[in-house]
């Protein structure tokens, strides 16, 4: 009768083990799918905000190119017997363009607040935009055209424990087919409180 009760102890304490070392198993397989989602999530509001601000940049930049081209037009024009017609055609055109820009900068917010109410977590630098502002719309310079800030910037985008930090090069920017640079690196970082 004592062998069965050691017997039964035993096959007791492995079973409870056991089931121990699955309990443990199962809860580090939740967290390591909770980390998977978190920077899947991450991956995917990079790339939606990514997308959104290369084709704000693009617009923007492609408008300022023929704003630009619009003011050596009308100086050639000037010398031509037509010239009062297009030059004419050439400031509405203009101020078409410019029109177009202020309400793609409307959009591009507008664009940003809804990714954001995805649950994406923002910098809020993208709200500043990557050209300068006035209280109302872009800042101009005398040709009406937009000024970039810089030529290269970056974004980070952080959902614990992943970073990426989307890199622009936008140097070429104002084209009528610009040519902007991404370079996106990831990063993982330890929260707060697991630091000594």
């Amino acid at each position: 009768m004592n062998q069965k009760g050691e017997v039964t102890l035993i096959t007791s304490l492995l079973m409870f083990i056991l089931l121990g070392i699955v309990l443990l198993s199962s809860l580090e397989l939740k967290s390591s799918y909770r980390k998977l989602q978190r920077r899947t999530e991450l991956f995917l509001c990079v790339k939606e905000t990514k997308g959104e601000i290369n084709l704000f940049i693009k617009f923007i930049g492609r408008t300022n190119w023929a704003i630009k081209n619009i003011n050596r037009a009308k100086l050639i024009m000037m010398f031509l017997p037509l010239a009062p017609a297009t030059t004419l055609n050439a400031q509405e055109l203009k101020n078409f363009l410019i029109h177009a820009q202020n309400i793609r900068l409307i959009s591009y917010l507008n664009s940003l607040k809804k990714i954001k109410a995805k649950g994406c977590q923002l910098e809020p630098r993208l709200y500043i935009t990557p050209f300068e502002l006035s209280v109302s719309s872009f800042k101009r310079d005398q040709t009406q055209s937009v000024n970039l800030r810089k030529g290269k910037w970056n974004y980070i985008f952080y959902s614990p424990p992943y970073t990426l930090d989307l890199r622009i090069d936008g140097t070429g920017w104002e084209d009528s087919s610009p040519r902007i640079k991404y370079f996106l690196e990831e990063k993982m970082v330890k929260p707060l409180s697991t630091l000594p």
